[in-house]
């Protein structure tokens, strides 16, 4: 009977641990276009909603390398992703996207049963604010990518090797993230 009450115990608590640890539930829809540094990120990847606002564990990033002016920027957790780099980013203009991930393991047949995305020059970014003083960044993104059998960072641009014809299109992006500047 002790042992019985026990292993309750231990499952109560730990459900309990669980429940409190849990990001909040995703979003039905994009976050507005603001720039006032909210955490907030979304787009859609081939028409399925990608977004979170202002969620606990893994928030959206963004990192500007003033020796390289490079901006390094998306939204990471586990299973879905999207990243982007830019080179020599500028306010009120369109970015080309040197480099762009998606990445998904929630519905493998929406991603042509491929894990991971790479697109090289392939789309754009408008910085709507890049605040390197009060360290906001925020704007609108779209590119396309191709399947590849690993995932590729920033550093691999030019030697990436595709694996097949599958794409997808990431589209009507939009970011507000507060910006680490080094």
């Amino acid at each position: 009977m002790k042992a019985h009450i026990l292993k309750l115990a231990t499952i109560l608590l730990l459900l309990t641990v669980v429940s409190h640890s849990c990001e909040k539930e995703a979003p039905d829809k994009l976050p507005p276009e603001t720039q006032e540094g909210k955490n907030t990120f979304g787009c859609y990847i081939n028409d399925i909603l990608f977004a979170r606002i202002k969620f606990r564990s893994k928030k959206p990033f963004a990192e500007y390398n003033r020796e390289t002016n490079s901006l390094f920027f998306g939204c990471e957790w586990s299973g879905p992703s999207v990243v982007l780099y830019l080179e020599n980013p500028r306010e009120f203009e369109y970015n080309n996207v040197i480099f762009g991930n998606a990445s998904h393991s929630e519905t493998e047949s929406s991603y042509h049963g491929c894990w991971y995305f790479v697109g090289e020059n392939t789309g754009y970014v408008f910085l709507t604010k890049f605040d390197t003083i009060n360290r906001i960044v925020s704007g609108t993104f779209e590119f396309s990518a191709r399947c590849v059998d690993h995932f590729y960072g920033p550093h691999h641009v030019g030697n990436i090797e595709y694996a097949g014809d599958s794409t997808v299109q990431v589209s009507n992006g939009r970011f507000d993230i507060k910006l680490n500047v080094y």
